[in-house]
């Protein structure tokens, strides 16, 4: 993987070409942290992203819906909640910002990675593993699923943050919601210390061209 402050606007246009695919990591810090996750890896990228394809996310999803089960402290219909009456924010690409005051960073760095998809950059990055953050093998078969039903594509990586764009997001409720309990299931801390809600995380995902997950 090559790093380097960001000066040219163009090398997602030119991915096809240069086989680097751009991704945006943030600023100093936010680099060190994942160069520490990528440090650590265990299983080379090949490995991951071969594994990636075997595993079921039917069952996975399954078997975390029932570890949640047995802890619940809130029923599946109180976590499902009402659909806001007030349009949601849909949010939008952040890496790049100061969290608290929302200025763009003096200086932010651009991860190149060479991959063919886009869903195969966790393989690279070697990013979770920990808490409750996926494993690199979970990380790449939820991502090929979701670029493949919706045109989402990882965009950004950081230590604990993933942020995709979406080409063809949820155009009802139903699939809103559908995809809003696949994502709570793979990262829960966008709703339990987020939104608040399954309701509320599909409302941001209808029509929205912008995704974000944050491991805690």
């Amino acid at each position: 993987m090559d790093v380097r402050p960001i000066h040219q606007p163009d090398y997602r246009s030119k991915y096809h070409s240069t086989g680097q695919y751009p991704f945006l990591i943030g600023d100093g810090e936010e680099l060190e942290r994942l160069e520490q996750e990528a440090g650590d890896a265990e299983q080379g990228p090949a490995e991951v992203i071969r594994a990636s394809l075997e595993i079921d996310l039917d069952v996975w999803i399954a078997r975390r819906h029932e570890e949640w089960r047995e802890d619940a402290e809130v029923s599946e219909e109180e976590l499902l909640g009402d659909w806001p009456i007030e349009v949601a924010e849909k949010g939008s690409i952040s890496l790049h910002k100061d969290v608290v005051s929302g200025e763009i960073k003096p200086k932010v760095y651009l991860g190149l990675a060479e991959i063919e998809q886009p869903w195969q950059l966790p393989a690279v990055i070697d990013l979770g593993g920990w808490n409750e953050c996926p494993c690199p093998v979970e990380h790449c078969a939820f991502h090929r699923s979701w670029q493949e039903r919706f045109g989402a594509e990882i965009t950004g990586m950081s230590g604990d943050t993933v942020e995709c764009l979406v080409r063809n997001p949820p155009r009802d409720r139903q699939t809103a919601l559908g995809l809003a309990w696949e994502q709570y299931w793979y990262c829960n801390d966008i709703v339990d210390q987020g939104c608040g809600s399954i309701s509320k995380l599909a409302a941001t995902l209808l029509n929205s061209p912008y995704w974000f997950f944050w491991w805690d």
